[in-house]
């Protein structure tokens, strides 16, 4: 069950020179932990969401300054990238730090196109982690400086973010059945964006589309 929790005081709103956070993982555990290393910098926690629903609702409810999210959330059924997409679309002005436990030129690339400012490993010190996300708070309605990790990281050739991500999961093995339930779209719309990436990439068909992505370094498959 999604957990959504406001943290006591936050609901008449932080301080003018409080900086406020909200939090998503779908373990609390993790939670808990990532909210006590925030506190050694000053950095107040006015919600903790264990699902990108109310994640987003938090945003909307408390108006926080960052998102500090997790892009796994294998048992949501939004992608964690599309959860990213729908904040900064809500919230131009929020500054996102994106957590994954992948490292790799994928996740990079699909944590800046849905709109991050950092992205992190979870095998991350948590002085690193502090650090990032003070800076990016530091940082106000600037995106660039926020992570040199994130800088010169784009799709392939003109693929947007969305294309990119439903020729990963195609990649991973998903049905366009599948992918729209996950992505929240209709299969019609899966189909009009693999057409466009297939012809973007120069490929023809799932598998020539899955070989780019491990030739080009932007898949990390089990």
């Amino acid at each position: 069950m999604a957990v959504r929790t406001t943290i006591r005081g936050a609901e008449n709103g932080h301080a003018a020179n409080e900086r406020a956070v909200v939090l998503l993982d779908e373990h609390p555990i993790w939670l808990d932990a990532l909210e006590h290393v925030l506190s050694t910098q000053g950095i107040s926690v006015v919600g903790k969401a264990t699902s990108p629903e109310a994640a987003l609702e938090l945003i909307e409810s408390e108006k926080p300054d960052a998102l500090v999210a997790s892009v796994e959330l294998p048992g949501s059924d939004m992608d964690g990238f599309e959860c990213l997409r729908r904040a900064r679309e809500r919230s131009p002005e929020l500054r996102i730090v994106a957590f994954s436990t992948h490292h790799d030129p994928f996740h990079l690339s699909a944590a800046a196109t849905a709109g991050a400012d950092a992205y992190l490993p979870k095998t991350a010190p948590a002085v690193e982690i502090a650090a990032t996300v003070s800076s990016c708070l530091a940082s106000g309605s600037k995106r660039s400086g926020c992570s040199v990790e994130l800088e010169g990281y784009s799709p392939p050739p003109s693929l947007t973010a969305r294309e990119l991500e439903i020729v990963h999961l195609v990649a991973r093995g998903y049905t366009n059945a599948q992918i729209a339930q996950r992505l929240w779209v209709t299969k019609w719309t899966v189909k009009f964006h693999l057409a466009n990436a297939y012809r973007k990439l120069g490929v023809s068909n799932r598998t020539q589309a899955a070989r780019y992505l491990f030739d080009h370094g932007l898949s990390d498959l089990p």
